[in-house]
């Protein structure tokens, strides 16, 4: 305040005639930079143009002497000019009056004051010339907004009157009545355990941040906690439970003279972007980077190393996740994680994705989470299971365009169960197990039986219509021949149930223990270019009617057929027929890397032109 005094006193000075000569000094671009983007927002000086407008209508004094007192004959004589720049002023000089409070309810009495004034000076037409978008005064305007209005939220959070209705609050003209809020959310706002306000916290982790400009407050809808309990094998857990992402804007509307009401109103961003007001589209304040980052915050409640080398310690968190409730008018994106890795490792593509406006308008994001160290067939059967549970529970008829353009996206052994869900296998896994003998020829329990075709034989799904294919071994990794790898694969305890079962079958079939391809072989095993699924599943053929694509590292050089990403070869991670390759320089986390996550925005985008 002691410098905002001085620089209004010199400038008093200055045009009241004490200085009787006029130049410049040199002081550099910056310097006018710096002067022209200073506000109260930021700083604890205001703008040059509020200095400039209190200096002009002759009042820096008595705003000096009583900013209060000054304030409220503001807004009376604003009430009958509807001058716009006085508007303006308002808005900067109550903001600061509010920073200076310590009075939680003096302080919310100001930024509500703040709050109308900005959105007055945006929406009203009835004030003077309406503002140029070019003008800086109506960017700091929307700031102004938005974080009076933020303000004013947090502490309607703190008194538990967020979600009241006919709640007055005063401000600098009166009192302003809060209506019944308005939620467009897919949750009811009673049933959240908070509501968090992004702009209190700072996400890290990401190599961007998927964020928009626009008008409102941007949130964290906390929910309930859904991870950690019991999980049905089929069961798709809603990960949007445990928080949502939302944005609430104030509306303020004057239905008599005098009057002042207002509607707080929340919004789901990954299906709204914009509102109207007064005719006029609006984009919303966008925050997507800071929700996932809260929902991931507290670690991912188990180790992929652990989930590897212990199958059954996956127990309560193998399946299906959705980051949203399932919506029929958006298509299905599911993503299959490597091995020893878990769903969290999609999040920077997720995050990079959800930045493109037509991809949050037209997809949902599904994830699968399996242990790795088991079989790689019994792990696919796990997502085929998973799959055709979300098809009776979404589309039981058949009849959703959107579901039945089912986009699958693979990494690494991810690669390797999704192809799975478009290849027919028939009976040649089959035959290489019992050759030209039936399964009726052995002593099998219905159960057993049941199993071995289920395994075994299997027919693609004709939802799935396009897969991407990152990274993926389709014939193999020679990094299972490391003595590491092969220590691993000796240390990987599977399921008691799945040992049992298959040792009884491979007795009553009459094999050796570890010399057929239903022998006993954990996920590592399988990645060998001589295990004998690796062999057979590369050469079955992909459906006809599944379009696929091949995204692979190469960690010499992108653009370049051959070498490695250091753990799979270019010659295994190629298919001839793919509809498109890339070779893009990276290790094996290529499904991280910018670039593969836009080639993976091309094809979705190609995918929408391509389904229409």
């Amino acid at each position: 305040m002691k410098y905002i005094i001085q620089v209004l006193f010199a400038l008093t000075i200055i045009l009241t005639g004490c200085q009787s000569d006029y130049g410049v000094n040199k002081s550099g671009m910056e310097a006018w930079i710096k002067t022209r983007s200073t506000t109260a927002l930021d700083s604890k000086n205001l703008s040059c143009n509020t200095i400039d407008f209190l200096l002009r209508e002759g009042i820096s004094e008595a705003y000096i002497k009583n900013p209060k007192k000054t304030l409220k004959a503001l807004s009376t004589t604003l009430a009958e000019t509807k001058n716009r720049k006085l508007l303006y002023t308002l808005i900067e000089l109550t903001y600061m009056e509010a920073k200076k409070c310590t009075s939680p309810d003096e302080a919310a009495y100001y930024y509500l004051s703040a709050c109308i004034y900005s959105y007055t000076y945006l929406f009203k037409e009835n004030f003077s010339e309406m503002p140029s978008p070019y003008e800086p005064e109506f960017l700091f305007t929307c700031r102004f907004y938005n974080y009076s209005a933020t303000k004013v939220f947090q502490y309607m959070i703190n008194k538990d009157i967020a979600n009241a209705s006919n709640v007055n609050l005063p401000f600098l003209h009166g009192f302003v009545k809060f209506l019944k809020p308005v939620n467009h959310l897919p949750y009811k706002l009673e049933d959240l355990s908070s509501i968090e306000i992004c702009y209190n916290y700072k996400p890290f982790g990401f190599h961007t941040l998927t964020r928009r400009s626009g008008l409102g407050i941007p949130l964290v809808m906390a929910g309930e906690q859904v991870l950690g309990r019991e999980k049905k094998p089929t069961e798709i857990f809603d990960i949007s439970k445990m928080a949502y992402p939302g944005t609430a804007f104030i509306r303020f509307i004057t239905p008599k003279k005098g009057e002042f009401n207002a509607t707080m109103e929340f919004y789901d961003p990954l299906n709204r972007d914009s509102i109207t007001v007064n005719g006029e589209k609006i984009p919303l304040e966008i925050d997507l980077s800071t929700y996932l980052a809260w929902v991931l915050r507290g670690g991912p409640g188990y180790s992929p190393i652990s989930a590897m080398m212990d199958t059954a310690a996956m127990k309560n968190n193998k399946g299906l996740y959705m980051l949203t409730p399932y919506d029929k008018n958006k298509i299905p994106v599911v993503f299959v994680h490597g091995v020893l890795s878990y769903p969290r490792t999609w999040v920077q593509t997720i995050n990079t994705l959800l930045m493109d406006p037509k991809i949050r308008e037209k997809y949902q994001f599904w994830l699968f989470a399996y242990p790795s160290g088991n079989p790689v067939l019994f792990s696919s059967l796990a997502l085929r299971k998973s799959l055709l549970a979300a098809k009776k529970n979404f589309d039981p008829k058949g009849d959703n365009p959107n579901f039945k353009n089912m986009v699958i996206i693979g990494h690494s052994m991810g690669g390797l169960l999704s192809k799975g869900m478009i290849q027919n296998s028939g009976d040649v896994i089959l035959k290489k197990l019992i050759g030209n003998k039936s399964l009726k020829d052995f002593n099998l329990t219905k159960k057993e039986e049941l199993f071995v075709k289920e395994v075994l034989t299997y027919e693609r799904l004709p939802f799935v219509k396009r897969v991407i294919f990152i990274s993926t071994p389709h014939k193999g990794s020679t990094m299972t021949r490391w003595w590491v790898a092969k220590l691993a694969a000796k240390l990987i305890n599977l399921p008691k149930e799945l040992i049992n079962e298959i040792y009884e079958i491979q007795e009553k079939i009459g094999l050796k223990t570890g010399t057929d391809t239903l022998k006993i072989s954990t996920g590592v095993d399988n990645l060998d270019p001589d295990n004998k699924f690796i062999k057979i599943s590369s050469k079955l053929q992909f459906d006809k009617n599944v379009t696929y694509h091949s995204i692979i590292g190469n960690n010499k050089k992108g653009g370049v057929p051959g070498g490695t990403d250091g753990i799979v070869e270019y010659s295994s991670a190629h298919l001839d027929d793919a509809a498109s390759e890339i070779i893009i320089k990276s290790d094996h986390s290529a499904h991280e890397k910018p670039l593969a996550i836009k080639e993976i925005k091309r094809i979705l985008h190609k995918h929408l032109y391509e389904s229409r």
